[in-house]
């Protein structure tokens, strides 16, 4: 009896405690700014189930990182089948012989029984490896990454510490309660039968039991009392530093991953510019919206997004993971600063406390969009919004933004490209190629959009001519708008101007609509995914195709054949727009294994893995320091390939990594040639 009173007063108090700390986040978050995210339930529950329950990304992770990822996995399956072994051990505080409907030992549950009895062993073992990797091999990973990562770097980890060491305490009392109940209870008029059958679906319990069986019944009883009142005091301690700590994703990441982001994700979101409550970009808490808080509050701290960040490699202040729990952490101290409209302005003036974590510019401004913070997270955060809200705020409120981008959107604004050229110069690649117009073959099948790069960058019209020679060569009925063509914004719209990206989109879809267009075809990604994900939000909607994808389809359908010479050992480098945003892998590496003679090889990091050239995100246009350039880094990756020819489906692609190539004074031996390049120089004749 006083057992039981105990019992109740330990689990109402903490039990109790915890409710109220998660009451406490949960209101904070009711009172963000509102996000649609109900809608396409079905969509929502199947990718819950993929990356939630079954922990996709951590099988899909690379090679290096794939056994912390099972470890993970296993704990995390481990407590879902553990859970009802907490669950019968707490109601046995009540009622001594509890058993959920039909899994006792003499029912359904032996299958369960196993299926626990093993997992406890399992999730043990899993939780003591990953304590050694913070005691004794201690990945930079976890550790974090300087400089970006100072914080991090400069915590003691303590918690994380602290949870695994109650992860193997939970376990392994769990299975000392089991193996003590098969000894003191065994032959018992009540329980005899039920524990004779447990210990059928229990070899480890068993096991454990006969080494229990030396301390006598008295004993064994004793130690599994114990045992049942460590394993329940430590799960409510346990759940308690849940919601003060990273560990608060055991509550929240299940549901994060539910509400992610449904819609491409190569589209952000349409400000409404015209509102008379309108906000030109995130600038305060209150701005983010309560999935944003949601991604917040499910941060891990595993460090994959900034393992895989292209920024945080290259020694520049931006590491994902770092600016959002700068973010989160400022919420934690300060979550009146989430409904108070005036709170930046009391911090400004010394009537509010504010905090050091803040998000500099210099943070901003050297993401470069790719999404590999986002591909590698296992929950599904979302980065890149965010970041580009804030920039929203920084170039529309603040016109703060760095020096070399006021040539850019001038070039934009006046000329309709970030280069500043006249719309004369548009169709100069075209010259003696015999294209059309649109205007004069308005019943062309397919507009080959050729985008700013394309027209006006010498190294990119050579990409150009090489699509065009494909389609002719295929019969492909196509035109192209010439002078007439449009900028569709998407530079502008990453580096956060978004009122110049709205007037630009809306100019690209009047153009569009105005002849007739149905289907696209560009070797852009940028200009691909912009008109493919994001031009439907002004009414622009059109079937839009990749130039690899539609080559890949004309061979497939025998109506391009290639020959050509012995084209060597050739590297493909993934463009962040096409394959992270787009899921195209696949195409541009059909037609390389089509060329004659070819040696297709892998760099270490590619596909959904792949590190990005350092042009994404408008960086193309801002100036870098020598020992911070993205493209350099990526062109060591793809020369450890050995191969001769590194090749790209990207315009921007092409700039940067001719850039990295020429730096290191190899354009001699290695060549830079866009997939198409290499198509077009295989056709007959």
């Amino acid at each position: 009896m006083l057992s039981t009173v105990a019992w109740t007063i330990a689990f109402v108090g903490l039990a109790g405690f915890f409710v109220y700390q998660v009451y406490q986040r949960l209101r904070v978050l009711t009172l963000a700014r509102p996000a649609a995210r109900f809608d396409d339930i079905p969509e929502r529950v199947r990718r819950t189930l993929k990356y939630a329950i079954g922990q996709f990304k951590f099988f899909k992770s690379p090679p290096h990182d794939r056994s912390a990822g099972l470890l993970h996995a296993l704990v995390f399956w481990g407590f879902l089948v553990l859970g009802f072994q907490a669950l019968h051990m707490f109601m046995r505080g009540w009622f001594a012989g509890f058993y959920l409907p039909l899994l006792n030992g003499e029912s359904l549950g032996g299958p369960i029984l196993l299926l626990k009895d093993v997992m406890e062993v399992v999730v043990a073992v899993c939780a003591l490896v990953l304590l050694s990797r913070w005691l004794v091999t201690h990945p930079q990973r976890l550790m974090g990454f300087e400089p970006a990562e100072a914080r991090v770097a400069s915590h003691p980890h303590w918690e994380a510490k602290l949870i695994l060491c109650f992860i193997a305490t939970i376990t392994i009392s769990g299975l000392t309660y089991d193996a003590g109940r098969m000894v003191f209870l065994a032959g018992t008029p009540e329980f005899g039968a039920e524990i004779a059958a447990e210990k059928v679906w229990s070899p480890f319990a068993q096991l454990l039991s006969v080494v229990l069986a030396g301390f006598g019944t008295g004993g064994a009883e004793s130690i599994s009392n114990a045992a049942w009142w460590v394993h329940n005091l430590v799960i409510l301690t346990f759940i308690n530093l849940l919601p003060t700590s990273k560990h608060f994703h055991v509550v929240t990441s299940i549901p994060n991953v539910f509400f992610s982001k449904l819609e491409p994700f190569g589209r952000l979101s349409k400000q409404d510019l015209e509102s008379e409550n309108a906000i030109y970009g995130t600038s305060q808490m209150r701005h983010f919206d309560w999935k944003q808080v949601l991604d917040m509050y499910s941060c891990t701290e595993c460090g994959r997004c900034s393992s895989h960040c292209p920024a945080t490699a290259t020694n520049k202040p931006l590491a994902p993971r770092q600016f959002l729990l700068n973010l989160r952490n400022f919420l934690y101290a300060h979550p009146e600063s989430l409904t108070d409209p005036e709170f930046a302005q009391k911090v400004a003036s010394g009537e509010a406390t504010g905090a050091e974590e803040i998000i500099s510019d210099e943070v901003l401004w050297s993401c470069n969009t790719c999404r590999a913070c986002e591909e590698a997270c296992p929950v599904n955060i979302e980065y890149v919004d965010k970041i580009v809200d804030m920039r929203r705020y920084l170039v529309q409120e603040e016109a703060r933004f760095p020096a070399e981008l006021t040539r850019v959107f001038q070039g934009m604004e006046r000329q309709s490209n970030p280069w500043g050229l006249g719309a004369d110069k548009r169709a100069e690649w075209a010259e003696g190629m015999d294209i059309p117009t649109l205007a004069d073959k308005p019943d062309a099948e397919y507009l080959f959009f050729v985008g700013c790069a394309g027209s006006f960058d010498d190294r990119a019209k050579k990409i150009t001519q090489a699509v065009a020679r494909l389609l002719k060569a295929a019969n492909v009925s196509f035109a192209i708008l010439g002078r007439d063509e449009p900028c569709n914004g998407d530079t502008a719209r990453r580096l956060g101007n978004e009122y110049l990206y709205q007037s630009m989109a809306a100019m690209a879809v009047e153009t569009f609509n105005g002849f007739g267009v149905k289907k696209v075809i560009t070797n852009c990604p940028h200009c691909y995914n912009s008109i493919k994900h994001e031009l439907p939000q002004f009414g622009g909607n059109y079937q839009v195709q990749h130039a690899t994808e539609l080559v890949a389809e004309l061979m497939a359908a025998g109506r391009l054949k290639l020959a050509g010479d012995k084209v060597g050992s050739v590297v493909y480098h993934d463009s962040c727009y096409l394959g992270r945003y787009n899921d195209v892998y696949d195409a541009p590496r059909r037609i390389l294994q089509a060329l004659s003679g070819i040696d297709l090889r892998e760099a270490e990091r590619s596909q959904q893995f792949g590190m990005c050239c350092g042009a994404g995100g408008g960086r193309m246009w801002i100036e870098e320091a020598p020992e911070q350039r993205v493209n350099e880094l990526r062109v060591s990756q793809l020369l450890d390939t050995k191969a001769d020819t590194i090749a790209t489906a990207c315009p921007y692609c092409m700039t940067m990594l001719t850039d990295g190539v020429k730096s290191r004074e190899l354009e001699e031996k290695v060549r830079n040639r866009d997939v198409l390049e290499l198509a077009a120089d295989a056709l007959p004749g």
